[in-house]
């Protein structure tokens, strides 16, 4: 009888058990969509909202020619980034575009 009497706290002590060895030591990591980083806050503009639909070569020469640009150049496009040589104040520039949301992410002197 004394058995019967003891497994409700014993049933109670193996919950506790599991719950604790389930909860725990956790590695404080920042969220970062499931392990992929993007590093939007690098940017050299703020981030624009996603485009429905990335933009063609003519609406990116379009976007950075709004900007102020002139004599613009598209050279290595790749997954959604394209570099674009373009000159502003009589300087050239290497430009880092985003053509899924309309931002320029690094923009470097050439000369």
């Amino acid at each position: 009888m004394a058995k019967a009497r003891d497994l409700p706290k014993r049933l109670a002590a193996a919950i506790a058990m599991a719950i604790l060895a389930a909860g725990g030591p956790v590695a404080a990591q920042p969220f970062s969509a499931f392990g992929l980083q993007f590093n939007w806050e690098d940017s050299y503009e703020p981030r624009g909202p996603e485009l429905g639909i990335c933009m063609t070569d003519r609406q990116i020469r379009q976007a950075i020619a709004a900007r102020g640009y002139g004599d613009i150049a598209l050279n290595v496009r790749r997954d959604r980034r394209i570099q674009v040589r373009a000159t502003q104040g009589g300087h050239v520039f290497l430009l880092e575009f985003d053509f899924c949301n309309n931002t320029i992410i690094e923009r470097r002197a050439l000369r």
